[in-house]
């Protein structure tokens, strides 16, 4: 079935002058709350900008009152014309007669669109249709059937489910040889004395026979089914292609708790020891009583009568993200759909405890989280260097986690019982930074009024971790160099040489290359740090870490300020769009910052928003006056919310404009005229 772009097109985003400055898209997308602005040059569309993009500028930025960089790659389309994907092209603006923008949307959601309509009639239909649909799995046991194979066979879904279909029907036909890969057409069948007809074929899914599907009709309906088998069939393929491209495991569960279906990635990690052929038939609460997993999402959706997320957990540790929507028909609850992805960690943990008065490492269990394959081989690293006793320069983005990595090198090393000192040698005044490092005798300088151990001594048979290696200066370099090659320290004001057992381990998130090129840096310390390089990727680079990172965060700070708060779905697609340019401290203050705030027990897409951009919004509320106004303007400041409301509640100005009973165009030029 095909669609035109006026179905799915999104309402028009504000709009930006080619020669915005950065500040001025700033302010718009904060208090538009929108993550795209059009950018027009003279009334002509010439652009756009994204919110990513945006972020990028304002790192790089000078001044924020430099011009706007606006990408280029977006298609015009006539909004009546049928949808067509083009590689080339990153957001499509819809026009009308005009050639007046009425809309947008980008073609990831585009695509995103058009599976959710396609769902949407493959599920009307399969209730609806005449036909029954019956599939089994490879031990050709029924893991599905429609209302309609039910009413044909006068057997219900709770007894047929699991039974072998082979000894229920009589069919002409061999189903192992189906189930080989051969499809079956215009096979006659019965079961207690009705007669029917239909098609058996495999069922594939990525390239590999899941079992069989088996389309029927009954005889006496020949003439009407016919015209809807090729129907039905196309539906099938586009259902079995939209599953098996999504990443997210699709329950569906009855009211009384038994799970009728899955569907999409089915998370095994999760349900050991039950398969996906296991769990048909089974009931969702005899399931957590038996302790395979907690909470049980089910049982909080039919009690709270709402769609909800929350991060569920299996006694292996496996934790999912799921959401839990009731579907109601005609006012009555007909099942519960539970949408899930799996979100648990590669977790390394480690305990410092140490007493050394000289210390600054903060007494807390330290974390690496992680799901990524990059942070995987970098943990792989960590441990095989830790193993060595070399000197390690860890690089890497300000707020990437340097110094969690650092403490791991030490956890991992032989020297992991002995003293892990940290020190940043950008935060010491640099009449200070000698004496903190080497230390001092008495009488050194004024207020040395005693000696000191230096903290190289402090870790004398353990490790020493150097942050922001880069802010040490120049004639200080030259004392570091002496202590790395002689392994020997000199206290401030003293004359005898101290030998430490120290390992060094250094950091920066600056290019010391560069530094030593500049003169900034010496290049013969530069290379004594050298000695193994260890470079942690940021996290725009490592999307796959967001969501356990988010989630960890979240289950720290809800126990820390004894809170329940929950992050949605919407929320975590969010956190996992935006670019982080701070990296897991900007996510790890954003989380704290949505906990504190935040006055709603789910975290939602709009908090995110608001706490990455860290601007304040207030909630439109409902239609109001708020004093004596010209009609006309009152009119259209009505107009005007009535359509936003319109927008919020069904998404597209499609379907906003018909609920309003005008033009999607309409809609989208009075956006487009707010926006101003």
């Amino acid at each position: 079935m095909r669609w035109r772009w006026q179905e799915i097109l999104l309402p028009l985003p504000p709009g930006l002058s080619s020669e915005a400055t950065v500040q001025g898209a700033i302010s718009l997308l904060a208090r538009e709350e929108s993550h795209t602005a059009f950018v027009y040059e003279k009334e002509e569309l010439v652009g756009y900008l994204t919110l990513g993009d945006l972020m990028k500028q304002v790192k790089g930025a000078e001044s924020l009152n430099q011009p706007i960089e606006y990408e280029k790659d977006l298609l015009l389309v006539r909004e009546t014309g049928w949808v067509e994907f083009c590689h080339n092209c990153h957001i499509v603006a819809g026009v009308d007669e005009q050639k007046q923008a009425v809309g947008y949307i980008t073609i990831e959601e585009a695509k995103n669109q058009l599976a959710q309509l396609q769902l949407e009639i493959l599920n009307h239909s399969l209730n609806s249709a005449e036909i029954g649909i019956i599939t089994t799995n490879q031990q050709f046991e029924v893991n599905f059937m429609n209302e309609t194979a039910g009413q044909i066979l006068g057997l219900s879904r709770s007894i047929l489910a699991g039974r072998n279909y082979k000894k229920i029907i009589a069919a002409d036909v061999e189903m192992e040889n189906v189930l080989a890969g051969e499809k079956k057409f215009g096979v006659d069948s019965s079961f207690n004395f009705k007669k029917m007809t239909g098609h058996f074929s495999p069922v594939y899914h990525e390239g590999q026979i899941e079992g069989v599907v088996h389309v029927f009709y009954l005889q006496e309906h020949l003439e009407k089914a016919v015209s809807g088998l090729e129907f039905v069939r196309e539906l099938t393929e586009e259902l079995q292609t939209i599953y098996a491209a999504s990443n997210e495991q699709i329950m569906a569960i009855r009211p009384s708790g038994e799970i009728s279906n899955i569907a999409g990635a089915f998370l095994e990690n999760f349900w050991r020891p039950y398969s996906k052929d296991d769990l048909i038939g089974k009931n969702i609460y005899e399931l957590e009583v038996e302790g395979l997993f907690e909470p049980n999402i089910v049982d909080h959706c039919l009690k709270e009568k709402q769609r909800i997320s929350m991060t569920q957990t299996s006694r292996r540790n496996v934790k999912i993200l799921s959401t839990a929507a009731p579907v109601l028909k005609k006012g009555k609850l007909e099942k519960i759909i539970v949408l899930s992805r799996d979100v648990s960690t590669e977790e390394i943990s480690e305990k410092q405890n140490m007493e050394s008065e000289n210390q600054l490492t903060p007494d807390l269990t330290k974390k690496l989280v992680y799901r990524s394959q990059e942070m995987a081989e970098l943990v792989k690293k960590i441990k095989e260097i830790a193993e060595t006793e070399s000197t390690v320069l860890i690089t890497g983005e300000s707020g990437a986690g340097k110094e969690v990595v650092a403490s791991h090198i030490h956890f991992y090393s032989r020297r992991a019982e002995a003293p892990f000192v940290t020190i940043n040698c950008g935060a010491i005044p640099e009449n200070l930074l000698e004496s903190e490092l080497f230390g001092h005798e008495k009488g050194a300088f004024t207020s040395a009024v005693d000696k000191k151990k230096g903290l190289f001594e402090a870790a004398d048979g353990g490790t020493i971790f150097l942050d922001e290696v880069s802010e040490i200066p120049l004639h200080m370099q030259v004392k570091l160099l002496r202590v790395l090659q002689e392994r020997e320290v000199v206290r401030v004001g003293g004359l005898t040489p101290i030998k430490v057992d120290v390992r060094v381990l250094a950091a920066t998130n600056r290019n010391l290359r560069k530094m030593v090129a500049a003169q900034k840096f010496r290049e013969d310390l530069f290379y004594r740090l050298h000695v193994v390089p260890l470079q942690i990727p940021p996290l725009r680079k490592r999307k796959e870490d967001i969501a356990p990172l988010s989630l960890s965060f979240l289950e720290r700070l809800n126990e820390t300020y004894k809170k329940e708060k929950k992050l949605s779905r919407e929320g975590l697609q969010l956190l996992e769009s935006y670019q982080w340019p701070g990296n897991i401290r900007e996510l790890q203050n954003v989380m704290e910052r949505l906990v504190v705030i935040g006055r709603q027990e789910v975290i939602s897409g709009d908090d995110v928003f608001r706490a990455v951009w860290d601007s304040e919004s207030e909630e439109q509320g409902h239609l109001t006056v708020r004093g004596i106004m010209p009609l006309k303007e009152a009119v259209q400041e009505v107009e005007d919310q009535l359509i936003r409301l319109a927008l919020g509640k069904y998404k597209t100005a499609a379907r906003a404009s018909d609920a309003l009973g005008v033009s999607a165009s309409t809609v989208s030029r009075r956006m487009k005229k707010a926006s101003k």
